[in-house]
């Protein structure tokens, strides 16, 4: 065993004549141990809801989505439109037709997005894991339904078992507005509500009223016309690959995006904040390390004895730093390895039992999950492991290669 390690080692365990320098050390070791804990848990529950929300957005999202990269809505009859319908890693495919319009039950009402969608629709969501309650029908023979979010539900006081239908207003293609009657000017269309969604995001479950396509062009005086077309692929299809192909296909006048593109702020916020919070817990882990210092300087007063030995047997100031280097670096490492090790069981425990709930209230329905979601990503924990020793390695190295010893 290396001789600096080896005495550093013992000075860590072995019993001091004051017993105050030991009580230090250990606290040193707590500090970097709880920060270490808090890293690991607030970086894996910030993994938890964006995976739970990502979950949730993949119910509505499909694999991949065509827009225009200028301008609303574009003919569904064009060449390089129907050229999709040869591309054999393509499952399903739906028309889409999105356009604001405004939402009315009786006194209430509200500005919503309507999306309009062709019946293969079905075949890319997943409603049974976000629909609160009803089922997600837009048509059934010759009456037309709506699926509308909890948000606007709530807002408009609209439900899935009342009598009286929604009604639905988009302004005329090139009309002008009558003052003295001014609902001339728009569209009125009547559906009942066939079911209502739930994702937990208030900005999407009060954006959307589901509808069928062609209730949507009746409703605008569209044609032939789509905002978007949305894509499922095949499951041994690559995303990246199909997403290429589509692009060249379509040409620069057309976007492709994958899931994750198509809420690219959401995604970045939830970055931003889960690393800002990495940040702050690190300045916290970084006063703990601090701590060590002072440890460390009563520790030399302590051994003052012991360096003299050293000294007589030939040891090098350089060799007498080292050790209290290395002392300092042991503090950190088990610091560092109990906190993570904690924060991993508990996190674990978390994950797959869901010990901590968050329904708590006796509400069944306050919450689409019933505990704290957790997901343990390797790639933080080897990240939290290489920024506690960095921030402890370099702390250490400063003040000890400039102690007199």
């Amino acid at each position: 065993m290396n001789l600096p390690f080896f005495i550093a080692l013992r000075y860590l365990f072995s019993k001091k004549t004051h017993n105050i320098i030991n009580i230090i050390s250990l606290i040193c070791a707590g500090g970097i141990c709880v920060a270490t804990l808090s890293l690991v848990c607030t970086l894996s529950v910030y993994n938890g809801f964006q995976h739970l929300i990502s979950n949730l957005f993949n119910s509505f999202d499909p694999d991949l989505r065509i827009t225009l990269v200028e301008g609303k809505t574009f003919d569904i009859n064009a060449p390089e439109i129907k050229e999709l319908e040869t591309l054999d890693f393509i499952a399903a495919a739906a028309t889409v037709l999105e356009e604001n319009a405004l939402i009315r039950n009786r006194e209430k009402q509200a500005p919503v997005t309507v999306k309009g969608v062709s019946p293969e629709y079905l075949h890319l969501i997943q409603p049974d894991s976000v629909l609160r309650s009803g089922y997600f029908v837009l048509k059934d023979e010759d009456e037309d339904f709506t699926v509308i979010g909890a948000a606007l539900a709530s807002q408009i006081d609209a439900g899935i078992y009342f009598v009286n239908p929604v009604s639905l207003y988009a302004p005329k293609y090139n009309a002008k507005i009558n003052l003295s009657n001014p609902e001339k000017a728009f569209n009125e269309r009547n559906l009942f509500v066939s079911g209502i969604y739930a994702t937990n995001q208030q900005e999407i479950d009060v954006k959307y009223a589901f509808v069928s396509l062609d209730f949507a062009r009746e409703l605008f005086d569209y044609g032939e016309v789509a905002t978007a077309i949305e894509l499922n692929l095949k499951k041994n299809a690559d995303i990246r690959q199909a997403k290429a192909e589509l692009q060249s296909i379509l040409g620069e006048n057309y976007l492709v995006q994958d899931k994750k593109e198509q809420h690219g702020e959401f995604y970045q916020m939830m970055k931003i904040e889960k690393w800002i919070t990495f940040l702050i817990l690190s300045f916290i882990l970084l006063i703990a390390v601090f701590n060590v210092i002072g440890s460390l300087t009563m520790l030399i007063i302590e051994k003052k004895n012991d360096i003299q030995t050293l000294r007589s047997l030939g040891a090098s100031s350089r060799l007498i730093r080292t050790i209290f280097l290395l002392e300092g670096w042991l503090i950190t490492v088990f610091g560092a390895l109990l906190g993570l090790i904690t924060g991993l069981i508990l996190c674990l425990i978390q994950q797959f039992f869901g010990i901590v709930k968050l329904n708590t209230g006796g509400m069944p329905d306050a919450f689409i999950v019933d505990a704290y979601p957790v997901y343990v990503q390797a790639a933080d924990i080897f990240l939290i492991l290489f920024t506690v020793l960095f921030i402890g390695f370099t702390v250490v190295w400063f003040p000890t290669r400039r102690l007199k010893v």
